[in-house]
């Protein structure tokens, strides 16, 4: 499937067909729960820590719900780890990933490490059509996203794969203020450990805000010492609605959270867009981490995912360019339809070498 422009800038984030109603049902008596069952909560996961707590209150009085959903089932590689989390959620351990078809409204899947095998473990959820949260990355490779893309077009299912960047109210914004202007060109910074975890934070930040505004992204170079250190910078190429090109940067530094300053050329001249953590209880948790979980909750309810299956490609043939401008093509600007599609980016970290998530991944699943 290639996204074409008239398709991307005919995509809206309310999804028609019958495949978008395929699963609703009867209302749901909001007193009840909606149910949610969690892959991959241990190593690297936001699970763990930042949004089983907004769902599932833990013991120690410092947590309260910030949803209408209840984590009852969890997986993970790793069955130790699988224990320790569902003693903390009070929620039931499954032995294999697919276990939990059948006992859950939705799924959210929290981990970094298993992307390369999104496609798998995400499957049997896909084809019993429930709602799927896919944490960033989605895959390393185009050939596994339009698998995963296709089985959820084909089945009915809604998926989501944000980053937090993407619900933070000021890119909300910054996307209103960018589709009734035309793009001189932009900058844009992010908080960047390395370029698959928290670089694609400030990618996703741009693919909403910019591409999404009506500028789809059609190439990108990504210069850096190397793709897992701080500081880097990545260029994008971008065609406007009256096939106008221009270009904005994204650097990634230790700093901030994130940033995004547009320029344009007429009477409003520029404007700055800065994301924010949130400070102090709730805020903290509210204004950053819940707003994904939000937008899940919201979609899963309402059957309206926030970004179209052509979006979705979208970022992650952006995603892929920028691997493949950095680790291929020395830095140069790579076409977003020149990436091979069964061409796949590194999963392992060096950072975090001491990691054997990815190898119990390998010897599971090949």
């Amino acid at each position: 499937m290639r996204v074409s422009r008239r398709t991307f800038l005919g995509s809206t984030a309310v999804m028609s067909g019958s495949w978008a109603y395929a699963q609703r049902s009867a209302p749901r008596d909001p007193s009840n729960p909606f149910t949610i069952g969690c892959l991959n909560v241990g190593t690297y996961s936001h699970l763990s820590e930042i949004w089983a707590p907004l769902m599932n209150p833990r013991g120690n009085g410092r947590d309260m719900p910030f949803t209408g959903m209840r984590i009852t089932h969890c997986w993970d590689i790793e069955p130790e780890k699988g224990a320790a989390f569902a003693k903390t959620y009070r929620c039931e351990q499954v032995k294999s990933f697919e276990d939990m078809v059948g006992k859950v409204d939705g799924i959210i899947s929290g981990g970094y490490y298993n992307h390369p095998w999104n496609h798998i473990i995400h499957q049997p959820y896909l084809e019993a059509g429930l709602p799927n949260l896919i944490n960033r990355p989605l895959s390393n490779s185009l050939a596994k996203t339009r698998q995963i893309i296709e089985s959820a077009r084909k089945h009915g299912a809604r998926i989501l794969v944000p980053s937090s960047y993407e619900h933070n109210e000021a890119v909300f914004r910054a996307k209103a203020w960018a589709a009734t202007r035309k793009i001189n060109c932009y900058t844009a910074t992010n908080v960047q450990d390395d370029y698959p975890t928290h670089g694609v934070h400030g990618l996703y930040m741009i693919c909403r805000a910019i591409a999404e505004a009506g500028n789809p992204v059609l190439s990108v170079s990504f210069r850096a010492q190397n793709w897992y250190t701080a500081p880097a910078v990545m260029t994008f190429e971008h065609s406007d609605r009256d096939g106008r090109r221009f270009f904005g940067t994204l650097h990634q530094l230790p700093t901030t959270a994130g940033s995004l300053e547009i320029h344009t050329s007429d009477e409003y001249g520029g404007k700055d867009f800065l994301i924010r953590m949130g400070t102090g209880y709730p805020y903290e948790r509210t204004e950053f981490w819940a707003t994904p979980i939000w937008a899940f909750q919201h979609m899963a309810l309402n059957g309206e995912m926030p970004q179209s299956f052509e979006q979705i490609l979208h970022k992650s043939q952006t995603f892929m360019a920028g691997w493949r401008s950095i680790l291929v093509n020395d830095g140069r600007p790579v076409l977003l339809q020149d990436v091979p599609a069964d061409w796949e980016a590194p999963a392992e970290l060096p950072s975090r070498s001491q990691d054997a998530t990815i190898s119990l991944f390998k010897q599971k699943f090949g």
